[in-house]
């Protein structure tokens, strides 16, 4: 098979059909036959080709969320036409169907039992419902990293207002040499007393992944329940569920891997799903069912019913060589200005066991606010600055629709910002 027959397949996806009330899509055809790689330039502009880039500036913020190729996002147009012809009919007599199809289909991707898997609207909301849902008393002990995502760092410190928790924050090295390193910024403050210890598998401030496995490992031993952000890190990193040794785990689905906005899940081991309280109240589900979390009101399906055409486009790359290529688009850009005097890089990029896609860089000299509108303005490249307590510098975080010449052009910005 060759990459343009590729292309033509997905394309032949995004022709999504309606056949009644069954929204129906032709599935893509396997990967070319011939090997690729993570530097194979030729199959990389042929995956590039199936999603819309900007016009005017180049986008190296796809942190925030990724855009869905051509396949995924016909399909979600689609659908939200069906339900919007049908509207209640579907609503009343085809919702549950479709969740459950989500659920399956996830279930599977994600490598765990279905019925531990609560469908949400992103990370927040998963993590909420853990935060301010378990069993706590007063006096618990939380660790979690200074580095976390601050929505769930200020739900924390809520829940300490609330429930009386103390809460103690691992200083997380920004560049260690080793994962002993990373353990012991966390073990050090395990109690007697400590509940729950708080994991951001991979930062969103630097990109460094945490070894999650090896800390709940450490955490399991003292009976600590282990909660996990995996924002960044599902259809990012090559893992499954239980890879991670943990007991929660939410994630958003609209990052990487290129669902719409709006869709989320939670994972929870079965034991804690009668102990946990839901954020809202459903008093329709039985209190060991997972779906008593998915209680949030009228909700948008048609993201939903797009999660198994994500997952679909997904696999039809694989993630270990999707994984591959992140890192590499990384770690090129990163190589280039690693040496260049004023530059410093934020981030573990010679490690390929502790970086992704995202890197965080600060030249010296400017603020992190500064430089992001410098490369706007002058340069045309769209990036985040991050003014935090423990990180300083503009996140640059590539997809798989950007090409080299993009990374080639920021490499050009930096050095010159940085020599001026």
């Amino acid at each position: 098979m060759q990459r343009r027959d590729f292309i033509s397949g997905s394309i032949a996806l995004a022709g999504t059909t309606l056949i009644g009330t069954q929204l129906m899509s032709h599935s893509l055809p396997p990967p070319p036959v011939k090997a690729v790689g993570e530097t194979d330039e030729d199959y990389w502009n042929s995956v590039r080709a199936l999603y819309a880039r900007p016009e005017g500036f180049i986008n190296l913020e796809n942190g925030y969320f990724s855009h869905q190729p051509a396949s995924t996002l016909e399909f979600h147009q689609q659908s939200e036409k069906d339900i919007n012809t049908r509207t209640s009919v579907f609503m009343r007599k085809e919702q549950q169907a479709a969740i459950e199809t989500a659920r399956s289909s996830l279930a599977g991707f994600l490598k765990c039992d279905g019925e531990e898997l609560a469908l949400l609207r992103n990370t927040t909301e998963a993590m909420n419902i853990v935060i301010m849902g378990f069993p706590w008393k007063k006096g618990d002990e939380v660790v979690l990293g200074n580095q976390d995502y601050g929505s769930m760092t200020e739900a924390f410190q809520q829940a300490a207002k609330r429930f009386g928790i103390v809460l103690k924050y691992a200083n997380v090295p920004l560049r260690p040499g080793s994962d002993e390193e990373v353990i012991q910024a966390y073990t050090r403050l395990f109690t007697r007393k400590t509940r729950m210890v708080h994991l951001t598998h991979l930062i969103n401030l630097s990109g460094q992944v945490i070894p999650v496995a090896k800390i709940a490992d450490q955490a399991k031993e003292l009976n600590i329940a282990v909660a996990v952000d995996s924002a960044h890190a599902v259809a990012h990193l090559e893992f499954g569920i239980g890879d991670l040794q943990a007991d929660f785990v939410g994630a958003s689905l609209h990052k990487w891997l290129c669902n719409p906005l709006g869709s989320g899940f939670l994972w929870m081991r079965k034991e804690f799903i009668p102990s946990l309280w839901p954020l809202m109240g459903d008093t329709s589900q039985p209190v060991n069912n997972i779906r008593r979390f998915e209680h949030v009101g009228t909700r948008p399906i048609q993201t939903l019913q797009c999660i198994p055409e994500s997952i679909a486009f997904h696999n039809k790359i694989g993630s270990s060589l999707k994984e591959r290529r992140l890192r590499y688009l990384m770690q090129y850009w990163t190589s280039k200005v690693a040496n260049v005097p004023k530059i410093k890089l934020n981030t573990p990029w010679k490690d390929i066991t502790r970086c992704g896609a995202i890197a965080n860089i600060a030249i010296e000299g400017y603020t992190p606010g500064k430089l992001a509108e410098i490369l706007f303005s002058k340069y045309r490249i769209f990036t985040v600055a991050i003014e935090h307590p423990a990180i300083n510098g503009v996140r640059i975080t590539p997809h798989l629709s950007n090409t080299i010449e993009d990374l080639d052009a920021l490499v050009s910005a930096l050095t010159e910002i940085s020599s001026g």
